[in-house]
């Protein structure tokens, strides 16, 4: 059965003992196992929880918390369940109700060249250009945050995206390796390579692996401080739902309708893993190219249209 570790018994099996492979965070697991797990089926042995239980239970627990405490809750029982079939303790998992442990996302907002413009002229000078990269080189926040000076290739219209910050509980910021498959080279269309070559001649000499982006005294760019801009930002361009993730889902998406291949939007986006990019990155080497002049041509014809017709 489960029970907590202050009334484990001879026999009875601990929930946090099954060895589940958690992907949440200690703090996650433990909070549903103690506030939502253990309380009602901890002392139910563990060949008597049937799909009767579970839904008793999650309609339960629906009652007395949110909706993401109860999919949480949910995906942390029905992981240990799964341990306890792949154990042989469980003929199956009796965690059957379609769904209920997936996030259900809205569908967030898809941005246009004038909402990214606006973005962009309401940002602060020494961040625009974060702006800017995550639009058209669709970066993450860890990478666009992680960008040294060595990762910009402005001859070759490139950028390297080679690391990715990660913020520790107790720690601070840490550089890491980025998301498996992420490593990867993109081709940058004409806006974000003038926006590169303006910001780096702004910037005092320094070092390849110096950060590309700093606070305005020199110090660490962190992501709160990234965050604290955005909301003004993101205010002052009459955009308050938008998130700093969007731009980088609209300038994929831009990509797509650019003509790129899903493999080729995949690879720009570091989304395949490192065997899948291994596959097509040659064939894919020079289409990224052409898909950053595509880019660029409706850059450039959208900020002819802007011109024609303030004139």
């Amino acid at each position: 059965m489960f029970c907590s570790s202050t009334t484990a018994r001879p026999g009875c099996r601990s929930a946090r003992s099954a060895g589940v492979p958690w992907r949440r965070g200690p703090s996650t697991r433990t909070g549903s196992l103690n506030a939502w797990i253990l309380p009602f089926l901890g002392q139910v042995p563990l060949d008597k929880i049937t799909s009767a239980h579970v839904r008793q239970w999650h309609a339960h627990i629906g009652g007395e918390t949110g909706v993401n405490a109860v999919r949480q809750a949910y995906a942390v029982l029905r992981a240990i369940l799964n341990t306890a079939v792949a154990d042989e303790a469980l003929y199956r998992n009796p965690c059957r109700i379609k769904g209920a442990g997936q996030s259900h996302s809205p569908e967030r907002p898809l941005l246009d060249l004038e909402e990214l413009a606006a973005l962009e002229a309401a940002m602060t000078e020494d961040m625009r250009l974060l702006v800017t990269l995550a639009f058209w080189a669709h970066l993450r926040l860890g990478e666009v945050l992680a960008l040294q000076r060595g990762d910009v290739l402005l001859d070759k219209r490139q950028l390297r995206v080679q690391r990715q910050v990660v913020e520790v509980d107790g720690q601070g910021s840490r550089l890491t390796e980025p998301k498996a498959g992420s490593r990867r080279t993109i081709s940058l269309p004409t806006p974000a390579v003038d926006a590169l070559r303006e910001h780096l001649r702004r910037m005092p000499p320094g070092l390849p692996a110096a950060p590309l982006f700093t606070r305005p005294d020199g110090s660490e760019l962190r992501g709160h401080h990234l965050h604290h801009a955005w909301e003004r930002a993101r205010a002052a361009a009459q955009l308050p739902g938008v998130h700093f993730h969007d731009l980088r889902h609209a300038g994929l998406t831009l990509s797509a309708q650019a003509g790129a291949t899903l493999a080729e939007v995949m690879r720009r986006a570091g989304h395949s893993s490192a065997a899948a990019a291994m596959r097509y990155q040659h064939a894919a080497d020079e289409r990224d190219t052409e898909i950053a002049d595509r880019l660029s041509a409706l850059a450039a014809h959208h900020a002819g249209v802007e011109a024609c017709s303030s004139s």
